[in-house]
């Protein structure tokens, strides 16, 4: 007698899976901490919980954080979102560690993805709730002085953030 088993799995972008991948983008601020000096841990931490949030809700597009100094950026760590065709999932860390940041101040700005839109003022509201901090509207900043890099890919069950850095000549 033969017995045969059948394995079926689905893969989906959970909560715990969008928690992983904001994982890798808090070692990379913890990384910028250690050369910069900011952001502070609680900063860290409520960025890694509003990346989870906002990505496994499909709500984020792209989130920068890094050094401005007069409007545009210095130094910049730009995550964007891909969702469903990802298959890398790289090792965290890699920041350029020579940037001039005096005079700067380390801050993150985020853009919407159509779905967030899409939500009524209430869902919004409500979901909004759920965040570690309030956001408010700013024009986005420029960029001044120096290049971007597409250097690593955080992902998992094929959802997850490309990471491109933005750094001085």
């Amino acid at each position: 007698m033969t017995t045969s088993y059948t394995r079926s799995e689905s893969e989906t972008y959970s909560l715990a899976s969008a928690k992983y991948v904001a994982s890798k983008i808090a070692t990379d601020l913890r990384q910028v901490q250690r050369y910069y000096g900011c952001p502070s841990d609680t900063d860290i931490t409520d960025y890694a919980v509003e990346a989870a949030l906002l990505s496994h809700g499909g709500y984020v597009d792209k989130v920068i954080y890094g050094f401005q100094r007069n409007g545009d950026w210095i130094l910049a760590l730009e995550y964007t979102n891909v969702n469903g065709t990802l298959v890398a999932d790289d090792r965290a860390g890699g920041i350029y560690r020579y940037a001039d940041t005096d005079g700067t101040v380390f801050t993150s700005f985020l853009y919407y993805t159509w779905k967030w839109s899409q939500l009524t003022g209430t869902d919004r509201d409500d979901f909004t709730e759920l965040l570690p901090f309030a956001r408010t509207s700013a024009p986005a900043p420029g960029y001044t002085g120096g290049y971007h890099t597409s250097d690593r890919t955080y992902s998992a069950h094929g959802t997850g953030f490309t990471r491109s850095t933005y750094r001085p000549l």
